[in-house]
C-alpha cells in the first residue's frame, strides 16, 4: 500500500511535546533547543499539511481544530511507537537451550557429548533439567525434553533419538541362584529412578506382578548404575551404559530376554537456536546406531 509523504519525525515530536506541555517555550526546554528552533519546526509540519494547527493565546498556545484531530492520532502513534521500541529492545536472542531429561541420560550419554555441541556452536549453552517424569515444555520452559519409552509406546510420528536394551541388572556377587524364583526376587534390594514405576511395570509384563517387591528404594538414575556396580542393589535400568561391565561379567542380568527401548526427543515451534541443538542430537544418535 503506497502511503503520502510524511512530514519530518522531528517536526512531528516538537508539535506533540508543544502539545503535552501547552507552550513553545515549555517544548523547547523538554527539547533542549531554542524556542524559535521549535517554532520553525511546527511552521515547517503547518506548511507541509497546508493547515494551522496553533493559534497563540497569551503567553501560551491553543490547538486549532486541526491541530486537536493531529493531536489526537500523534499521540496515539507515538504510543505505539514506544510499545515497539520497547518490544524490540526485550527482544532478545536466545543463547541457551534448557533441556529436561532423566539423570541417566544426561549422566551416560548427553553431558560427555556437551562439550563437543558447544565447541562447535560457540556462543550457545545448554542448560539441563535432571527428572526421570515428563515435565510440560511450554508450562515449565523448557526448549526440548528427552523422553524414554519401550520401543513398542513411542508416539505415533515421533523418530526414536537412541535405541537401547534395558535389563533387571546386578552386580555377579548379588544374583541368586538359579533358577531365579519370584521369591528369590523379592527380597533383592531394588533402586528405581524417582518418579517412575519401571520396577513394578516390569514384573506385570514379566506375570509375576504377585512377586513385585514391596520396598523399592527411589533415587537418580546414574546413582542407581553406580549402586549396581558396587554390588549394593538390583535395578531395572538401560544395558547400554555398563556394556563394559556385562561383557566382563562383572553385572550380569537376571532374565535372559532384555526388553526394547528407546529415548526421543521433543520440541515445540523450536528457536534456529533449540533447532541447531535438535539437528545435533540427531546427528550424534546416529553415529552411535552407525
Amino acid at each position: 500500500m503506497s502511503r503520502p509523504d510524511l512530514p519530518s519525525l522531528k517536526a512531528l515530536r516538537a508539535f506533540a511535546l508543544v502539545v503535552e506541555h501547552g507552550s513553545l517555550s515549555a517544548a523547547a526546554h523538554a527539547l533542549n533547543v531554542t524556542q524559535p528552533a521549535v517554532t520553525q519546526q511546527v511552521r515547517a509540519l503547518e506548511k507541509h499539511l497546508g493547515k494551522k494547527l496553533l493559534k497563540r493565546h497569551g503567553r501560551g498556545v491553543l490547538l486549532t481544530d486541526d491541530g486537536q484531530i493531529l493531536a489526537q492520532y500523534l499521540q496515539r502513534g507515538f504510543d505505539e511507537l514506544q510499545r515497539g521500541i520497547e518490544a524490540v529492545a526485550a527482544n532478545k536472542h536466545p543463547t541457551s537451550v534448557r533441556v529436561t531429561t532423566s539423570s541417566s541420560f544426561a549422566a551416560f550419554w548427553l553431558v560427555p557429548r556437551v562439550a563437543a555441541f558447544q565447541a562447535a556452536h560457540t556462543g550457545i549453552s545448554v542448560q539441563i533439567d535432571l527428572s526421570a517424569e515428563t515435565r510440560a515444555i511450554d508450562n515449565d520452559g523448557f526448549d526440548v525434553a528427552i523422553r524414554f519409552c519401550l520401543r513398542d509406546d513411542l508416539p505415533h510420528g515421533i523418530n526414536p533419538l537412541l535405541d537401547v536394551a534395558l535389563n533387571v541388572l546386578c552386580h555377579s556377587t548379588l544374583r541368586p541362584a538359579e533358577p531365579v524364583s519370584g521369591d528369590d526376587l523379592k527380597t533383592l534390594p531394588w533402586l528405581q529412578e524417582l518418579g517412575v514405576t519401571v520396577v513394578y511395570d516390569r514384573f506385570v509384563r514379566q506375570g509375576i506382578e504377585e512377586c513385585v517387591p514391596s520396598q523399592i528404594s527411589e533415587m537418580p538414575g546414574n546413582l542407581i548404575v553406580d549402586a549396581i556396580k558396587r554390588g549394593e542393589a538390583v535395578a531395572y535400568t538401560v544395558c547400554d551404559w555398563v556394556a563394559d561391565d556385562l561383557e566382563r561379567g562383572d553385572l550380569v542380568a537376571i532374565w535372559d530376554t532384555p526388553e526394547r527401548g528407546c529415548y526421543f526427543a521433543l520440541a515445540d515451534n523450536p528457536t534456529p537456536v533449540c533447532q541447531a541443538f535438535l539437528d545435533w542430537l540427531r546427528i550424534n544418535a546416529a553415529e552411535v546406531r552407525a
